[in-house]
């Protein structure tokens, strides 16, 4: 069985590879997914904040170009 160490660093290995649009549409999609699940288990009406800040997130991201390996 993996360990939960192992999966991290395969999973990082895996978003680090993506390219800059892929990885900032990928921290988008994160970002409102984990945004609307709270608010589903909150029960609070959410859906326009999950949006934006996925948006703005991958805007962000895109922006700052996070993933870029420093040289």
């Amino acid at each position: 069985m993996t360990s939960p160490r192992q999966l991290y660093r395969r999973a990082d290995d895996w978003a680090r590879g993506l390219s800059r649009v892929r990885y900032a549409l990928l921290t988008g999609i994160v970002a409102s997914a984990s945004v609307l699940g709270v608010g589903v288990v909150l029960d609070t009406s959410t859906t326009v904040y999950a949006v934006t800040m996925g948006v703005t997130m991958a805007v962000v991201y895109y922006a700052t170009d996070a993933n870029a390996a420093d040289d």
